[in-house]
């Protein structure tokens, strides 16, 4: 074999590993998503759609809400992402975020992202619920594939590390397409 033919004969294989790659990519990608495609919601549980968006009024008004339990509210889709609007009355340092996942599995939804995303450092002490905001998509699952979720605020003590979930409430969310 000559060299031109064993250079031909190299980039030739180098093509088709390369198609081979993409091709599997693909394929890996959609099996993943694969597990939230027509995810049947339970009937015996409440779940509401988030709201899609908030005019500036709205998002305003939210700040007046006068509430006596930790709470969350999840505005936005799958599209272009969703804002957690969370209240906690900060008796201890430490930081407040989200978790979420999906209820039929109890599959962890965007672990790392959407913890970081979410957290709010309290440093302010006080005696009355106080509004935080975070936002953040949710990469599983994907545009108009509707499946429920279980979104969880919760609290990591400065002092101690420890965790403690203050709340949750459940949606049916559809993810984020890449």
């Amino acid at each position: 074999m000559t060299i031109a033919k064993k250079i031909i004969f190299g980039i030739l294989i180098l093509i088709v590993l390369f198609i081979g790659w993409i091709i599997f990519g693909l394929f890996a990608e959609d099996y993943e998503e694969a597990e939230f495609y027509n995810i049947e919601i339970p009937d015996k549980l409440n779940f509401e759609k988030p709201v899609e968006f908030l005019t500036n009024q709205q998002i305003d008004s939210l700040e007046k809400i006068k509430v006596n339990n930790e709470k969350i509210i999840i505005i936005g889709d799958g599209y272009s992402g969703y804002d957690f609007y969370m209240w906690h009355k900060p008796t201890e340092k430490g930081e407040i975020y989200i978790k979420a996942f999906e209820l039929t599995q109890n599959i962890r939804l965007s672990q790392e992202k959407l913890t970081e995303r979410t957290q709010n450092k309290i440093t302010d002490l006080n005696n009355k619920f106080n509004l935080y905001k975070g936002s953040s998509v949710i990469y599983e699952g994907t545009f108009s594939n509707f499946y429920p979720t279980r979104f969880e605020l919760w609290f990591k003590s400065e002092s101690s590390g420890i965790e403690k979930k203050l709340t949750e409430k459940n949606y049916v969310i559809d993810g984020w397409d890449r």
